[in-house]
Order: C-alpha cells, then sequence, then structure tokens
C-alpha cells in the first residue's frame, strides 16, 4: 500500500514539476510574417515625374508596428546593385505652388523653387517609396528588383525580392480638343469644315519649347507674322493666354514660346479649358467646294485646338486645316 503511495507522490510531483518548467518558459512576443507583400509590384516608375509615391507593404498580420529598411536595389537583367538609383541628380524643387495669374515672370517662379541634387527616390519605414524628378536620369525600360528587413517586437527578418520597379516614360503629351470651322465674313454664318490633322512629336529631349506651325491641307504653312494667322475675337484665348514666362516668338511659318515648367499649360482657361483659338482671314484661303453648305461668299476658317505637354523637352505641334488650300501670292 505504501509502494502504491510513493509512486503516486512521485508521479504527482514530476507531473508539478513540468508544469512548473513550462510556467516559466518564455512566450514569444509579436508575430513576424513569411507573407509580407508589395500590392503594386511590379511598380512603375515614370520617368520625370516630380512625385509619385506607391503603396505601403502589406504585413500579411505581422505585429505593429513594423520597419521595414531597404537593403538593396538590383537589375533584373545582371543582378548589380542599381548605382543609378542612389547617385544624386539636379532637379528643381518647389517651395511653394505655381499660379500663373500670379508668377508671370520667371524671376517669379525661380524664387519659389531651388536647384538640389537629389536621388531619384526616399523610401518610407512603411516600405513606400517616394519617387522625384530626378528618376528622369535613369535609364527607361529596366526592370529592377530589390529586398527589405522589416523588424517589429518579434525580431527582424530579410526578403529578397520582395518586389519589382520598371521604369517607363509617361505620356509626354495630352491632346485635349480640337475643331474647325467656316464662317462667312461679316456673318455669323458657320459650318464644320471636318478634324484637323494634328501631329505632335518631341523633336529634342532638350530644353523647354512648343513650336506650333498651322498649314494648309497640303503642308503649305501660314504666316504668323503677316496676319495669316490671326486672334479669334477678343475673349477666346490663343496661343499667348498660355505663355506666361516668355513672350512668343513669330517666323513666317511658326509660332514658338518657352513654356519653361511643365506641365504645360499649368491651368486651364475657365470655360475653355486648354483651348487655342485662331482664324484664317478669308483673303489667304481657298476652301474646297465638297463642304456642305458652304457659300460661294468668302469664308474664314477658323481651327481651334488643346494639349497639355506633360515632361519637358523641343516639342512641335503641327496642325493641318481640312479642305483648305493657301491661297498662291
Amino acid at each position: 500500500m505504501s509502494g502504491k503511495y510513493n509512486i503516486k507522490r512521485m508521479l504527482g510531483a514530476a507531473v508539478m514539476v513540468m508544469l512548473l518548467a513550462t510556467g516559466c518558459k518564455k512566450i514569444t512576443e509579436g508575430f513576424l510574417s513569411d507573407g509580407l507583400y508589395v500590392p503594386d509590384s511590379p511598380i512603375k516608375i515614370e520617368r520625370g515625374n516630380p512625385f509619385q509615391k506607391t503603396s505601403s507593404l502589406i504585413a500579411d498580420g505581422t505585429t505593429q508596428p513594423m520597419t521595414v529598411t531597404l537593403l538593396d536595389i538590383r537589375r533584373v537583367d545582371n543582378k548589380k546593385h542599381a548605382d543609378e538609383f542612389f547617385q544624386e541628380y539636379p532637379v528643381y524643387v518647389y517651395t511653394a505652388a505655381i499660379d500663373p495669374n500670379v508668377d508671370t515672370t520667371i524671376e517669379q517662379v525661380n524664387a519659389k523653387r531651388v536647384l538640389k541634387k537629389m536621388k531619384p527616390f526616399a523610401f518610407l519605414e512603411s516600405g513606400q517609396f517616394v519617387f522625384n524628378a530626378a528618376t528622369d536620369s535613369v535609364p527607361v525600360d529596366v526592370d529592377y528588383e530589390y529586398d527589405v528587413q522589416v523588424t517589429n517586437v518579434a525580431g527582424s527578418k530579410v526578403y529578397k525580392n520582395i518586389g519589382l520597379l520598371r521604369t517607363i516614360d509617361p505620356p509626354l503629351y495630352e491632346l485635349t480638343g480640337q475643331g474647325c470651322a467656316w464662317f462667312q465674313d461679316f456673318t455669323t454664318t458657320s459650318g464644320n469644315i471636318g478634324d484637323l490633322k494634328i501631329n505632335i512629336s518631341r523633336i529634342s529631349g532638350s530644353g523647354t519649347s512648343v513650336i506650333v506651325k498651322i498649314s494648309d491641307q497640303f503642308g503649305t504653312p501660314f504666316d504668323p507674322k503677316t496676319g495669316q494667322i490671326i486672334k479669334r475675337g477678343t475673349t477666346r484665348p490663343t496661343f499667348e493666354s498660355y505663355a506666361k514666362f516668355h513672350p512668343v516668338e513669330y517666323t513666317d511659318s511658326t509660332m514658338a514660346c518657352n513654356y519653361e515648367i511643365t506641365p504645360f499649360p499649368v491651368k486651364q482657361i475657365p470655360g475653355f479649358g486648354y483651348l487655342i483659338y485662331y482664324r484664317i482671314p478669308s483673303q489667304f484661303v481657298i476652301l474646297d467646294k465638297s463642304i456642305p453648305n458652304l457659300p460661294s461668299a468668302p469664308c474664314n476658317v477658323n481651327p481651334r485646338f488643346g494639349f497639355q505637354i506633360k515632361k519637358a523637352g523641343t516639342y512641335l505641334i503641327d496642325i493641318r486645316l481640312p479642305k483648305t488650300t493657301k491661297k498662291a501670292g
């Protein structure tokens, strides 16, 4: 009897020791998931975009707060460290918003911006990239991969190749509207001629100039210096309405301005958007007889067009008027 009792006492003591040992064992704090991920990977970096912010890292249940540290960016094609992302490039940083209705000189613009040397990005503890205009100096159409380290109360973990980056060129410009109408001289009688043929080309990556050329259907340009291209009324905007920082310069075939900052135009004109209106007086044009309801009396031609330049460079905007021929002489 006493033997059985002693065995029970020994078993009970052993269980008690195990329970005490378990109770003294340190409980792991927090959780650090293996399933963290970048929701917008592959991230498309728009070169030259002054501000582009990516999404935060998805925590997948990881205990908060967590801190994300960037470890490396590599080119996918050769697995080498991407030096181009860690170099500094000169970019303009704006200290205040530009208002084209107030800041009408380049001196006023320069008072609100400073030229700094910056890396193409900043990396936040949330795992977000904030890219800036210095991305214009990194190569285009290149794929990159990157590594991060995540730290929280549970410890630290390295995540290799957690996301992909790809450099792209954003749209260089947007055509916002266009049309062309005839008006009988000295009347309100009018009609539609058809769509303009507009070709916008970036002829150089340097400079900040827009060159506008208006030609007949065969490519013969009208001369803005001699009154072959004139304003349409007193209220409709022209090229000059958007050229705030430098005057429009005229040749015998083009109108050009240095727009200085992008986007250009910076702001819309209420009621007109980005539209530009001009008139070709009747003494300089011959209209095709195929135009519906065209009177036999002299008629002028009225093109309208709108655009916005998204990225700096020198652009040619070549506009051809439909069913219109420039008179000789």
